[in-house]
């Protein structure tokens, strides 16, 4: 087994370890099906929670940076900081619609300022893509709405991985503010995410679908932030809207976002 698949199998490897690792809240409104039962997505959210906070090797992570739109399509170079710079790395990418992360591109090294480059200055490494004067990597997504695209670098033991999100589906109120996220390519299992709420204060939770509303309670971390997920398909519909709110004293960011096929 050479390093790039030795690689990979240690990524895939801690995304499994933290299946036990990552306390979530999960509310459903309808199961769709045995794919998106309570407990896989239970597991599903702590992976993708901790690809960005667990992944990472201790003291290194990736800033990203949009260089240009066309359309749907959003183009960024990645920045890494906390990795040494005298190894080539791997791209590893974990799509929504996809089990387990695959490598995508082999070869990058990091350049000046940290910038993910292929400059072919190491042994192994992949040479300019693009031409520019930096010879970075042109990270392109072309995401649905609150998509989340997941990379990782990855060399052996040493990791850096980040989230971006081309297209968020966001909402703020008063200082607060609340973001949705699609695990899955549907919208089967929704993830929010929410910051600015007052230290250990209780959220109520509202949702509301074809008339269908449920309200849950949470509560506020040290920081001031909120995770929690939801299946929001509705028994026998096929797609529709879901609308969101998050409240607490003194602010309620409310969003909303289409699901289905």
């Amino acid at each position: 087994m050479d390093t790039q698949q030795l690689s990979r199998r240690y990524l895939v490897l801690s995304l499994l370890a933290l299946t036990l690792s990552v306390p979530m809240l999960i509310c459903a409104q309808e199961e769709p099906g045995p794919s998106t039962g309570a407990s896989l997505s239970q597991a599903l959210v702590k992976q993708h929670e901790g690809w960005s906070n667990k992944i990472s090797t201790p003291g290194a992570s990736i800033r990203v940076k949009e260089t240009g739109r066309e359309g749907s399509q959003a183009r960024y170079s990645f920045y890494v900081s906390g990795l040494p710079n005298d190894r080539v790395y791997s791209v590893v990418s974990w799509p929504i619609n996809q089990a387990h992360p695959v490598t995508v591109m082999e070869g990058v090294s990091i350049g000046k300022d940290g910038i993910v480059s292929c400059t072919g200055r190491l042994e192994g490494e992949c040479t300019d893509p693009s031409g520019d004067s930096d010879n970075a990597v042109d990270f392109s997504f072309n995401s649905l709405s609150g998509e989340p695209n997941r990379l990782a670098l990855v060399s052996g033991d040493q990791r850096a991985a980040v989230i971006v999100v081309p297209n968020p589906i966001t909402a703020s109120d008063k200082g607060c503010t609340l973001s949705a996220e699609r695990l899955t390519p549907h919208f089967e299992i929704a993830f929010f995410t929410g910051s600015g709420y007052p230290q250990d204060a209780n959220i109520l939770f509202d949702s509301e679908s074809y008339g269908e509303k449920h309200r849950l309670e949470t509560t506020a971390d040290h920081e001031g932030k909120i995770h929690f997920a939801m299946l929001p398909f509705v028994s026998g519909h096929p797609h529709g809207t879901t609308h969101i709110k998050a409240a607490a004293t003194g602010c309620s960011p409310g969003l909303k976002f289409d699901w289905g096929q």
